[in-house]
């Protein structure tokens, strides 16, 4: 067997098996390899140049260039490589159960109720197209012959220059669609699980530099059970593959910092900007990671030259990533881009001064200026004892948030329309569970408490501290948990503060789900492991880290269980684990596409299945908000130079040759919409549809079943 030889640690070196060292490297390089395919998904497809035969060569090129600079240091994370193989091979192991056993429960998210529907149909458009720009086909002429006719859906789907544009960033729908080339269409509804539990990976690679090998495992299993990455990863939500990019960005920062290597540090940079490619907050997630990287060189005491160098290219790289990923974004979603431009421009300004304030600093760490003393002076001055009463504001001001409740209840305004939209959709929740109305509440108050519903409390408690010792940790020559806090404490903090989402579960998690669940179960490991050493009887000190291991690992299954005594089921499951999410879906809109057999469609129904149609059965469809009149029909049939179908849940609204029968009927399932807790109902949709042809005057003749 080929051996090879490493060092590990301080000791001599030490020979070790090829084979094994390949297994303890493994999970970092499935890291790598995945985070290439993203990469190289989301360059394609801002290109609109988005086929296996570019994307993939793409891939191949990032994983070769990068192999060698992001090989993971095993050696320098533990000097026990049989201990490392070990935890990687449970690490791998658990990884692939988790994706086989959520495979089971695929979401069948093609119904647009929420972002996930246009996501996964932005996906199963680009198996086999090079953008997801969408052909109108006529619908544009044939929806001009009567008033609110559309040949687009309001908000998700918008008309632009003769095509359709699903709305939101790309990189999420071309990666889904990456599984589509593999798996058809039941590879793009499952992609993202397997993006999920590379995201666990991710946390267990990042884990191991921070508390071993072993112990790592811990954090991955906590994020892996909690309610809120097993539902968000089994439908098309974009924050688990946020997350793989930012943790593996982090991962990748953390050992260039470590081991004062440029290349690693770049990388984390250029991957944490490519959250830009990814959703349109992009930009706070890079803001984050980029000034902890900053401040981690600033603080390191390396070659002063190395530092400014890595820092300016750090920069540089991932305001270029950030900037591409702004651009796709409003080439390929004008409209979303347009209507959310106020938040977009001042995310993109703030990110913008933030890199040139960072690249100017750096660049005055020369000898002739020194500027990194503006940071490194004031620290030094406050000494051990300053480092703790920072690292102890950190644990206060977190714990202040997490009061916000018994002090404070937030409001929004009722000034637009957005606002109004939102008020409503709280006020039916509140109905709904039977709670106050009081619609213009936000509940930002309860962001924390939030976080405690998927990790529960002690795990929330247990990451304050973390978060406290990683200040200090910081403050006291280990600059690299700047990189960490960074990333954790830009987000975090200001959607603690203002989550500016609607704020049902599991809906309103999705803030946190990037970078605070991971960030708090890793956190909340490393104080755990800073308790137990300080236990100082060595037995109990290892009875106490085995407790403390399984406790973080199982906590979050505590919360799966949903106790609501008002209910008249009071103690119930979490529904998002038990139901496939819009089941039913895929059944019914492929009977659909049998009805309409290749015909442009006009749907006189709900504009959740203006997409499904569109995409999945790959006609024109124009969107009736209002009831067709018959000659408005006998236009559309000339514009369209061939009769369309029309399809309908109310045949009493539209004239009929005969009487018409029900051609399609579906039953889809859903979890429920929850305030302050998580979803402990679900929701039926039953659908019963008609369908028929335009005839001569625009009558329809009814097809049959």
């Amino acid at each position: 067997m080929p051996r090879v030889t490493i060092r590990t640690g301080a000791e001599s070196p030490a020979a070790v098996p090829a084979s094994r060292l390949r297994l303890a490297a493994a999970p970092d390089r499935v890291v790598q390899i995945a985070v290439a395919l993203a990469l190289a998904a989301g360059v394609t497809v801002s290109l609109g140049w988005f086929y296996a035969w570019t994307s993939l060569p793409l891939a191949a090129v990032f994983v070769l260039v990068t192999w060698r600079p992001l090989a993971p240091r095993v050696s320098a994370i533990s000097n026990d490589a049989a201990t490392h193989t070990r935890g990687a091979a449970w690490a791998l192991g658990a990884a692939g159960a988790w994706m086989a056993l959520n495979w089971i429960l695929t979401s069948e998210y093609l119904l647009v109720v929420r972002d996930p529907g246009f996501l996964t149909l932005s996906g199963l458009w680009l198996t086999d197209h090079p953008s997801t720009d969408i052909p109108v086909l006529g619908a544009d002429a044939a929806a001009s012959v009567q008033a609110n006719m559309l040949p687009d859906a309001s908000q998700a789907w918008n008309l632009r220059d003769g095509f359709i544009q699903p709305q939101g960033a790309k990189m999420l729908p071309a990666t889904i669609a990456m599984g589509g080339w593999l798996a058809g269409e039941w590879g793009v509804l499952g992609a993202n699980i397997v993006v999920g539990a590379v995201g666990l990976l991710a946390v267990y690679a990042l884990g191991r530099r921070l508390v071993g090998p072993i112990v790592a495992l811990a954090p991955m299993a906590a994020l892996g059970l909690t309610v809120a990455h097993i539902a968000l990863s089994r439908s098309a939500y974009s924050e688990p593959l946020t997350l793989l990019v930012v943790i593996a960005g982090v991962a990748w920062a953390w050992d260039g910092l470590r081991h004062a290597r440029t290349a690693p540090v770049v990388a984390g940079a250029v991957v944490t900007g490519a959250s830009a490619l990814i959703r349109i907050d992009g930009a706070l997630f890079a803001a984050g990671a980029i000034a902890g990287i900053v401040i981690a060189l600033a603080l390191a005491s390396g070659d002063r030259w190395w530092r400014v160098r890595t820092a300016l290219l750090a920069v540089a790289a991932q305001a270029l990533t950030v900037a591409v990923g702004y651009l796709s974004l409003w080439r390929w979603s004008t409209a979303y881009a347009e209507r959310l431009g106020p938040q977009t421009t001042t995310l993109i300004k703030a990110y913008a001064l933030l890199a040139v304030l960072l690249a100017v600093w750096a660049a005055a760490w020369i000898p002739a200026v020194r500027a990194d003393r503006l940071l490194t002076a004031p620290v030094r001055l406050i000494g051990r004892t300053g480092a703790r009463v920072v690292g102890g504001a950190v644990i206060a001001g977190m714990l202040v948030l997490a009061s916000r409740p018994l002090w404070t209840t937030v409001h929004r305004g009722t000034d637009n329309d957005v606002d109004r939209f939102t008020n409503g959709v709280v006020a039916s929740f509140q109905r709904a569970q039977g709670m106050v109305e009081d619609p213009t509440r936000t509940y930002a108050e309860s962001t924390v408490s939030w976080i405690s519903y998927y990790l529960t409390w002690p795990l929330v408690l247990l990451a304050f501290l973390g978060l406290g010792l990683a200040t200090y940790w910081m403050l006291r020559g280990r600059g690299e948990w700047a990189a960490l806090l960074g990333a954790t404490l830009a987000p975090s903090l200001l959607y603690f503060w203002a989550p500016e989402i609607v704020p049902d579960h599991i809906w309103a998690i999705r803030r946190f789900e990037p970078m605070t669940l991971p960030a708090f179960v890793l956190a909340a490991t490393v104080a755990a492991m800073w308790l137990v050493g300080r236990v100082r009887d060595p037995r109990r000190r290892r009875l106490t880290k085995l407790w403390a291991v399984w406790l973080i690992a199982l906590l979050p299954i505590t919360t799966w269980i949903v106790i609501d005594p008002g209910a008249s089921y009071p103690v119930r499951g979490a529904t998002p684990l038990v139901i496939r999410e819009l089941g039913g879906a895929r059944a019914q809109l492929h009977a659909l596409c049998d009805v309409v057999d290749g015909r442009p469609v006009v749907l006189v129904g709900p504009a959740s299945h203006y997409g499904p149609l569109r995409v999945m059965c790959d006609v024109p469809v124009v969107l009736a908000l209002v009831t067709p009149t018959q000659q408005s029909l006998a236009q559309m049939a000339s514009e369209f130079g061939e009769a369309p179908v029309v399809l309908t849940q109310k045949p009493e609204d539209v004239q009929w040759t005969a009487d018409p029968q029900v051609l399609v009927e579906s039953n889809v399932r859903q979890s429920g919409y929850r305030l302050q807790g998580l979803p402990n109902t679900y929701i039926d949709r039953d659908y019963a549809w008609y369908a028929g042809v335009v005839a001569d005057g625009g009558v329809l003749e009814p097809i049959s079943p």
